[in-house]
């Protein structure tokens, strides 16, 4: 019995070729693409022509290791290139720095005197409260604002006791501005540019008055900006002439909300005034500080 087991234990297993290794994976490798380097044969490296059925599905296997390798590399660096782009993103919002002036005018402000619509479009009646804004007048023509009040171009100021309280149409015309959307400090001069003339020749000279005044929708209580007062001398039959009355403003403080409002009066003389507005030829506007 000795001598008959050592022949089957040959038999069994029948020596191997050096062809007959196969590389194996190193376990222990530092990244997936070392593991992935390792588990690939050198490419000189002996291959049998056929390979062995009991082997092929290990060689799968290996394939398809070094495959799943190259993919978790490959993310790991698309991965990287979005954590890099999500940095950029938070240093921008960081910067800091900027200021923003919510006290005072931040730069100089002009404001159109406007009719409604506007731009013109034909004569229309008497009306108040009209749009104050930085939009330049675009019409070429003047038409008629206050058919109610005669048959001129413009907007009729008929004289009365000039005081801020007239109410009575045709004696006033008033703009505003939006609610402001921050508080304003007014600090220097402001200036009413606006084109004017006689409604009739000869007789004495009128007054214009212009009255400066911040309006507080919630309340509709005003609070008095200044007054100023031009003469206005212009016959009705010469060209308009542009009239600048001011007020000079010394930190004067407009809340958030309230509006800027011009309101214009005549009084004195022996003729009443009339005012040009918002067309090209005639752009009378309110320049604040």
């Amino acid at each position: 019995m000795s001598a008959v087991t050592p022949s089957r234990r040959a038999a069994r297993s029948p020596a191997r070729t050096p062809c007959d290794r196969r590389p194996v994976p190193h376990v222990a490798a530092r990244s997936v693409l070392a593991g992935a380097a390792a588990l690939v044969p050198p490419l000189d490296a002996a291959w049998p022509v056929v390979a062995s059925p009991r082997r092929s599905p290990v060689r799968r296997r290996l394939a398809a290791l070094v495959a799943a390798g190259l993919v978790v590399a490959a993310a790991s660096v698309a991965l990287a290139g979005s954590h890099v782009v999500l940095a950029r993103l938070v240093d921008t919002a960081a910067v800091t720095g900027n200021t923003f002036a919510t006290g005072s005018w931040a730069t100089a402000t002009t404001w159109y005197l406007h009719n409604n619509p506007t731009p013109p479009t034909g004569n229309t009646v008497a009306q108040f409260n009209l749009a104050l804004d930085a939009t330049a007048p675009t019409a070429a023509t003047l038409y008629n604002y206050d058919m109610n009040c005669d048959s001129r171009a413009g907007r009729s100021i008929n004289r009365n006791t000039g005081l801020v309280s007239e109410a009575t149409t045709c004696r006033y015309a008033t703009w505003r501005s939006a609610p402001l959307a921050a508080p304003r400090t007014l600090n220097g001069t402001a200036t009413l540019a606006v084109w004017a003339r006689k409604t009739s020749t000869l007789g004495v000279n009128p007054t214009l008055r212009a009255f400066l005044r911040a309006f507080d929708p919630a309340t509709s209580m005003y609070t008095e900006l200044g007054t100023a007062n031009v003469t206005v001398t212009t016959e009705s039959t010469s060209p308009w002439a542009a009239y600048s009355p001011s007020w000079s403003l010394a930190s004067v403080a407009v809340p958030v909300g309230q509006q800027i409002e011009v309101k214009l009066v005549a009084v004195g003389g022996t003729r009443n005034v009339e005012v040009a507005y918002d067309t090209t030829a005639y752009p009378s506007s309110l320049a604040l500080p």
